[in-house]
Parts: C-alpha cells; sequence; structure tokens
C-alpha cells in the first residue's frame, strides 16, 4: 500500500536536490506522462521508490457522462469520497475545466443539490490540481488543451481559500 496519495502532499521530506524535485513536478504536470516510470528525466531507482511510495494519481473516475459540449466526471478521491468535475466546450472551440473545491457543502443553498449532501471536508492542493490533469491528459488525446478554468464544482470555493 502507498504511504502517500500524492508527492506534493510530502515534498519537504523528500530530501531531494531542487532540480530533482522540478523534474518531479514538471512531469507530473505535463499531461502526455502517464506514470512515474514514463518520466525519463529521473534515475531509475528514483523512479521505482516513487512508485512505491506515491500514486501518480490519486483521483479515479467513477463515471463519466457526456454530451455535445460537456463532460460530467464524478472522481473518486483516495479516502473513497466524490466529487464532480465537468469539462465544457464553448462555441469557440475552448475548453474550460469546472472544479470542486470540497466534497460536500456547507452552504445548503436552496438551489444547489450538493448543499443537501453536507459538509465532508476541504479538497487539499493536489485534489484540485488533479482535476485538472484528469481533464487535460483526456484532452491531449484530441490534440486539445484546457483554456479556462473556473470553480464552480462541489463546494464554495472561498471556503477553502488557501488550498485553492
Amino acid at each position: 500500500m502507498l504511504e502517500n496519495m500524492n508527492f506534493l502532499s510530502d515534498i519537504g521530506s523528500l530530501e531531494l536536490p531542487a532540480f530533482r524535485v522540478r523534474q518531479m513536478t514538471r512531469a507530473w504536470f505535463d499531461p502526455k506522462i502517464a506514470n512515474w516510470s514514463a518520466v525519463s528525466t529521473l534515475p531509475r531507482d528514483l523512479k521505482e521508490k516513487l512508485m512505491i511510495k506515491y500514486s501518480w494519481s490519486s483521483v479515479k473516475a467513477a463515471r463519466v457522462v457526456s454530451g455535445k459540449t460537456a463532460f460530467k466526471a464524478l472522481l473518486s478521491l483516495h479516502d473513497g469520497k466524490k466529487i464532480e468535475t465537468v469539462l465544457m466546450v464553448n462555441s469557440k472551440g475552448q475548453w474550460t475545466a469546472c472544479l470542486s473545491s470540497q466534497v460536500g457543502c456547507a452552504m445548503n443553498c436552496s438551489f444547489c443539490a450538493t448543499g443537501k449532501l453536507g459538509f465532508k471536508r476541504n479538497l487539499e492542493i493536489w485534489e484540485i490540481l488533479e482535476q485538472v490533469l484528469f481533464f487535460a491528459r483526456y484532452l491531449k488525446e484530441f490534440g486539445e488543451k484546457i483554456t479556462n478554468i473556473v470553480f464552480m464544482g462541489t463546494g464554495e470555493p472561498l471556503d477553502n481559500f488557501d488550498n485553492l
């Protein structure tokens, strides 16, 4: 079992030279790279350690629903909690990722179903980033990329301001 879900949550304790941390971070943000073994800039022994200690991605698609101009994904997090994230395309061909910032929501707005679920927890920085990477990797298959990011998914973004 993995010690940590994401290396970003543990980056200070890695005790690696700064250039290695930069290589790891650049690779993780590259939608063309899908796992630690594919990071060509890292030595084999480090890749093996990273594969044991850190998951490349801690979000898994539980369900993806597609329409003409949008894709909605229900993502399962490392603790089994679920969030929604949406990818939309406009008439100009620009892709917008609509991200969640929390699991559930404490606001309980009358027009919103998420508030009825109640607040569970704030998303960590890397969980927010992984939503972007989830769709960035999807769009790479079509030669497209995310143009815009909005926070209108699950949760109240300003209630998780520090991680946002």
